[in-house]
């Protein structure tokens, strides 16, 4: 994408998962904010079309990345083709993910070790390929999204939770490592968000037109939290945030 003329003066993100959905609107949100962004997905089509598109709407520079979060050295080599491209990581947002869901009786135990691999994994690589770069710099925001489900259990949803339960607890042990190097670590737990994350799940849940999907939070109103933390003054930090519908309660 064609760069602007103060890149110096301008602060960079990487949002993984940032074809659609959740990642899709923070990447546009942050954007929006004046952040040069770096969107990372697994299918070069669909990643490139949104970085044309977040290009168009903002006139920020967008980059567009191919790389599969589960693999360690993929998530290096990205963390090096932003920098090299922007000079600096100021905020990471590791939001990719999967869900898929059953019984633990009726589970496949190979979809267990997939979400572990994408929804953990995949955060915990793309922080450490990005920690070395934000302690050089002696500041950065690292805001995962992860879900209700990494805050309590949920029938059918066991794999799911334990992973983003993974997610949650190297979250609270790395915020603490990092705390004093001016390094802020943030979780967002959302409740049911309008993405195609419904129509891709392996039962019939809140599908496109369904009342129940009409329900649900938008990916804008994720992103919305994001900005809060990464416009609030750099001695103060949100923890935490679970959130829902406000015809949703758990």
């Amino acid at each position: 994408m064609q760069k602007t003329e103060d890149l110096k003066k301008k602060k960079s993100a990487i949002i993984t998962g940032a074809s659609r959905g959740i990642g899709f609107s923070i990447a546009m949100r942050l954007a929006q904010e004046g952040f040069r962004c770096a969107i990372i997905g697994r299918e070069r089509s669909k990643i490139e079309q949104a970085a044309k598109e977040i290009f168009a709407s903002t006139n920020s520079d967008v980059l567009p990345l191919v790389a599969d979060v589960s693999e360690w050295l993929e998530c290096e080599n990205a963390a090096k083709s932003v920098l090299h491209e922007f000079g600096s990581i100021d905020v990471l947002v590791p939001n990719a993910g999967i869900g898929i869901i059953g019984s633990v009786e009726e589970a496949n135990p190979l979809d267990w070790a997939r979400m572990i691999q994408i929804n953990y994994l995949g955060t915990a690589h793309i922080i450490k390929a990005v920690l070395p770069v934000m302690k050089r710099q002696g500041e950065g925001d690292i805001i995962a999204i992860v879900s209700a489900g990494a805050t309590k259990g949920y029938p059918e949803w066991s794999g799911y939770c334990a992973a983003k339960w993974a997610v949650m607890g190297f979250m609270d042990s790395f915020a603490q490592e990092v705390i004093s190097q001016g390094i802020r670590v943030t979780t967002l737990c959302p409740g049911g968000v309008d993405t195609s994350f419904w129509d891709d799940l392996n039962k019939e849940i809140n599908r496109t037109g369904s009342e129940g999907r009409s329900k649900l939070m938008a990916p804008a109103d994720v992103a919305e939290l994001v900005a809060l933390q990464i416009n609030l003054p750099r001695n103060v930090m949100l923890k935490s945030a679970l959130f829902f519908p406000t015809n949703e309660w758990h």
